[in-house]
């Protein structure tokens, strides 16, 4: 084959196997919760609200949930005690989503869980391999096309927040509560080597040498206590991560907020 032959065909697997990993030109992005949420209705309007956040991205807040709030009729009180409603908000993990990662695998582990996922691998070339393999001129094609994937890959970046409400009840409460603890966080760790990004895999296997603990509690009162967990995610090539970041918390807030 002549070597003018050869430079359009690279070009069109560079193309084609670009075309293979999506390009989402316009950013995609949605949300899920683990367990769904039914409040008693109520014409006590107070809630006692707690944001926290402890992911690596300060930006990932849900500050404005005390004003969508507020636009709803509900009067926040810095007293838990005198608060129809108490209402904690954790941000746990804000960052880029391993490949093939999906919104039912991060809030697969509930409120307090590991958070799960598939594991991510360089292309076909996951085996380990690398292209030594693949014989003469065409590991040249597949380097090209890998490369051209890697270039036009769909970015993935999620935020995960715990949420528990506790609303407060006139009639006695007998309930069983589960959480569930994973130390570490449970969180995948990022492999930044170039052996991992042409040979192997991309990110180590979630949770790996780590184990869960559930508790279970038996709560008796004038209270009942809901648990759950809320994922987005946002999918774009060539991602503007603070405005997807904004966009994710937006989502996750409106979610929240919805649920009164």
């Amino acid at each position: 084959m002549s070597r003018l032959l050869t430079i359009p065909i690279l070009a069109l697997l560079l193309l084609t196997t670009a075309c293979a990993n999506h390009m989402t030109v316009n950013r995609i992005s949605q949300a899920k919760s683990s367990t769904t949420i039914f409040l008693r209705p109520t014409n006590e309007k107070t809630i006692f609200l707690e944001a926290r956040n402890t992911s690596d991205n300060p930006n990932a807040t849900l500050s404005d949930l005390p004003a969508r709030l507020t636009e709803k009729g509900y009067t926040l009180l810095q007293d838990p005690d005198k608060a129809h409603f108490i209402v904690q908000v954790t941000t746990v993990f804000a960052a880029k989503a391993k490949p093939g990662s999906t919104l039912d695998s991060l809030v697969a582990g509930g409120f307090g869980g590991a958070m799960g996922g598939a594991i991510g691998t360089a292309a076909t070339l996951g085996s380990g391999k690398g292209f030594g393999w693949i014989p003469g001129g065409a590991a040249i094609g597949a380097a090209a096309g890998f490369i051209g994937s890697k270039v036009t890959e769909d970015d993935q970046l999620s935020i995960v927040a715990d949420c528990q409400i506790i609303e407060k009840t006139k009639e006695m409460v007998e309930q069983v509560v589960s959480s569930q603890t994973t130390p570490g966080g449970g969180l995948p760790a990022p492999n930044n080597s170039l052996v991992s990004l042409f040979g192997g895999q991309s990110l180590s296997t979630p949770n790996a040498g780590q184990t869960t603990e559930t508790t279970q509690e038996v709560h008796r009162g004038n209270e009942r206590i809901h648990k759950s967990r809320y994922a987005s995610m946002a999918q774009e090539m060539w991602m503007d991560q603070n405005a997807a970041t904004a966009d994710l918390v937006k989502r996750l807030t409106d979610s929240i907020a919805g649920l009164f």
